[in-house]
């Protein structure tokens, strides 16, 4: 890790999808370096297992929240800057995998799920904390998790590439609204090594042809969390609307399929 021991001492953050892969360890990570982290995830259980691994446990708020039942989720993001104070930030990591084909009978229905969680429930709990009576701090900035499935989507992944091309496009947008006083930006990660590649059988066919396609290996959830850092920090402050895609050199592996 590049940054400084306590680089955000004094800062607080949201964190989605804290319970594990990306997401946990970017709370882990935040609160190593000081900040006050108020992590965010359905499965309590695991929230309260990686409270115990923080270096600052008692910085280390954990919250059982599904976003799915995303419909009040912006006034529940409001009550939670006003319970907590002032966040400088926010990271919106929580989000859900699924293959399956258009031909499927509940098509919709899984459509509806997967965007429910990973794009409506994160749009509502950033749409609180931009609130004004939120009183997040000026010169918050908030990372939003997509992924290189936005543009170089694969078979199968119809879905999930939508959500995730939903929240580039909207960061783009979103960014010109809140400025000067917020900033936003996405990162669009290739295959990454986490629970949710490992319980997936088909991206564990995907990896494996990852693994011969990209010159430098399939991810780790360490390889993201730096820019996270980054992003979150004062010295990306003329940074706003942009998605960095983090790939190990991975290129489109539809044209090694083809092969």
């Amino acid at each position: 890790m590049i940054f400084k021991k306590n680089a955000f001492e004094n800062k607080s953050f949201l964190i989605t999808g804290a319970s594990s892969g990306i997401g946990a360890h970017i709370a882990l990570t935040l609160n190593d370096l000081g900040a006050k982290i108020v992590a965010i995830a359905r499965d309590e259980q695991k929230l309260e297992h990686h409270k115990n691994q923080a270096k600052n446990p008692e910085n280390f708020i954990c919250i059982s929240k599904d976003l799915s039942d995303y419909e009040k989720l912006d006034s529940w993001a409001l009550d939670l800057c006003k319970e907590f104070g002032e966040f400088d930030g926010a990271v919106f990591s929580a989000g859900i995998s699924m293959n399956t084909s258009i031909r499927s009978i509940d098509y919709i229905q899984q459509a509806k799920k997967l965007f429910n969680i990973n794009y409506f429930g994160n749009l509502q709990i950033l749409k609180g904390m931009v609130d004004r009576r939120a009183h997040s701090k000026e010169g918050s900035s908030f990372v939003w998790i997509a992924s290189t499935a936005a543009s170089v989507p694969t078979k199968g992944l119809c879905l999930y590439s939508a959500s995730k091309a939903a929240i580039v496009a909207s960061v783009k947008s979103i960014a010109l609204e809140i400025a000067p006083k917020f900033r936003i930006n996405s990162i669009s990660p290739a295959l990454v090594e986490t629970p949710l590649l490992k319980a997936n059988n088909f991206l564990q066919d995907y990896k494996k042809i990852a693994d011969l396609t990209y010159p430098l290996g399939v991810g780790k959830v360490e390889n993201i969390t730096p820019m996270v850092c980054f992003l979150l920090s004062k010295d990306s402050s003329w940074m706003t609307g942009q998605d960095v895609m983090i790939t190990g050199g991975g290129g489109d592996i539809n044209n090694y399929l083809k092969k």
